[in-house]
């Protein structure tokens, strides 16, 4: 028999309390699981939990949606309701227990009083309304800085996309919410969310596709298209494809990867936190990761490098930002963390000389890219909206996760994100939070490790000086300095010293300005490099950085020639 003590587990509504023991049962794969649970912490009654009875239906032809809203509030924590609601939200009209109610609507934002009866009762709000979304979709985009080329919703009839952020319904400001969704559109349109599936039917012309969302995800974002749909199970988790007609062949290589990584990611983190992961064809080129589900556009699918990269990242945000969330007023952490778990572990999987080369590129993106008088903090970045906040949000972000790994050690960085997403999972975690996590795992203080590199802006740049190799005896010390420029940064630098027929290697601690090193060897000393696998985050010198395009990228003056 195999016994696992579960000391403390958060969740969120209490219904969701047995699919969180089912989800673990099923992460250790036991025959037979005896759990104790020693204590269950549940969200605070004062937050608020809504119900939503959500039914939208799409008017491809005006770009229009209809939706009515039916709010079940068990008990309002205030004597007022906010909602986001779009500002393009036309004919509104609310009811509260079936009577018209007067509300407020300025700016996106939907507020109506309560009396002191209703405060403490269960009520029901009814919201309708109408509204127009028409964001121009690219055709032909020049680049992909931003993953979704500033669309936020739109409804047209090659599909619709409407983001979570776009209010196309409202959403409850005060507390957590659940949702039975019901989406109406053309024959043959499909639409996909977060959550769970209860099928799609179709009769009189128009395709009606249902969805329950009771996990306490931030916000709904929703995808409707022409999709062919194909699923394959993972234990209690089902894998889906929602791909247009003509890319449907690509679904079985698809799944069989989805697959793959999310027992890739159970092995690492934990129990995957959603019922599904699909992966929906866009019908423009996108790049999103939603709770429980990718947002890839068609042109992108197809790409055969898509599966082994850019996969195996939105299936790993499920894990990192949208299971374990982003404080964002505290900066936004996941990109970072999802790029190094995902595109660089992968290269680390393959060869070591494939991780080396991936953060050296890392190195020269920031150099050419992060010029010091546009460069900022890690804490600052909150999401891709240029070459630069990609190198800093993802690259450098990367590179101060793995400069963390070599800090606490492998056991201690593997089990502090462990931790962290067992101990802050459906919580909004900030920087601080993660660093608490590994000072507990790495039983160190890590203020200075995070100060430097997240809390503030820049990287070092040093230089060996001094460098002298003289006989000793029948051996030879090589001595020298590593030279910083201002400010000073903290971190342990490894030496490489080829010499005739060997290879040594030292690591030495840096914290000031100047560094004295020495080492020894039994034979003639031929080069010495500092951080030869380029394992710290660093500005590099002109000299270390071939020509490439982003050189241009990040010029403030470019002539350009034509012939």
């Amino acid at each position: 028999m195999n016994k696992k003590v579960i000391t403390s587990i958060h969740i969120g509504p209490t219904e969701r309390f047995y699919k969180h023991i089912q989800a673990i049962a099923a992460g250790y794969g036991a025959a037979l699981l005896v759990i104790q649970v020693v204590s269950v912490s549940v969200c605070p009654a004062d937050e608020g939990n809504a119900d939503h009875q959500l039914r939208v239906e799409l008017f491809p032809e005006q770009q229009m949606l209809q939706a009515v809203d039916q709010i079940t509030i068990e008990k309002s924590p205030g004597s007022t309701l906010d909602f986001t609601l779009s500002r393009r939200a036309e004919q509104i009209e609310v009811t509260v227990n079936g009577r018209p109610r007067e509300f407020d609507f300025k700016d996106g934002r939907l507020r109506l009083g309560l009396t002191v009866a209703e405060k403490s009762k269960k009520i029901r709000i009814t919201i309708r309304y109408t509204a127009v979304f028409d964001d121009p979709v690219p055709i032909r985009p020049l680049n992909a800085d931003n993953p979704g080329y500033g669309v936020s919703a739109t409804i047209s009839d090659r599909g619709s996309f409407l983001l979570a952020g776009s209010g196309w319904y409202p959403q409850w400001i005060d507390g957590q919410s659940s949702y039975a969704l019901n989406v109406i559109a053309p024959q043959g349109m499909l639409a996909v969310t977060a959550g769970q599936s209860k099928g799609h039917v179709t009769g009189n012309g128009k395709t009606e596709s249902t969805w329950m969302i009771s996990d306490p995800i931030r916000g709904l974002s929703l995808s409707v298209g022409p999709y062919t749909v194909r699923e394959k199970k993972v234990g209690n988790i089902t894998a889906a494809t929602y791909f247009f007609p003509e890319t449907d062949h690509l679904s079985d290589a698809y799944l069989d990867a989805t697959v793959r990584y999310l027992k890739l990611y159970q092995d690492l983190f934990g129990p995957y936190p959603f019922d599904k992961f699909a992966v929906v064809e866009n019908f423009f080129p996108t790049g999103y990761g939603f709770p429980s589900y990718t947002l890839i556009g068609g042109t992108v699918l197809r790409l055969p490098f898509i599966i082994h990269t850019s996969l195996g990242h939105e299936i790993a945000h499920c894990w990192w930002g949208n299971g374990v969330r982003v404080d964002y007023d505290a900066g936004n952490w996941s990109e970072a963390l999802t790029t190094y778990v995902a595109d660089y572990h992968y290269k680390e999987m393959k060869s070591a000389q494939d991780a080396r080369s991936y953060r050296l590129q890392i190195l020269r993106n920031y150099a050419t890219l992060a010029k010091p008088d546009r460069d900022f903090a890690l804490k600052q970045f909150q999401s891709r909206t240029d070459p630069i906040t990609k190198t800093i949000g993802y690259d450098k972000g990367a590179m101060v996760f793995h400069m963390l790994r070599r800090q606490v050690g492998e056991e201690a960085f593997w089990g502090a994100l462990r931790d962290l997403y067992r101990d802050r999972l459906f919580k909004s975690t900030s920087w601080r939070d993660i660093q608490k996590s590994f000072e507990a795992r790495g039983q160190q203080s890590l203020r200075i490790f995070f100060d430097q590199w997240v809390f503030q802006k820049g990287a070092p740049r040093f230089y060996l000086d001094a460098v002298q190799a003289r006989r000793a005896g029948s051996a030879w010390e090589i001595e020298g300095r590593i030279v910083q420029e201002s400010p000073p940064y903290s971190f342990d630098l490894d030496l490489l010293l080829e010499s005739q027929g060997r290879t040594d290697s030292k690591t030495i601690r840096i914290s000031d300005k100047e560094t004295p090193f020495q080492i020894t060897s039994e034979s003639r000393p031929l080069s010495l490099v500092a951080d030869p696998a380029s394992q710290i985050m660093r500005r590099l010198f002109p000299i270390e950085i071939p020509p490439a395009i982003n050189a241009i990228k990040s010029s403030s003056a470019v002539l350009t020639v034509l012939s």
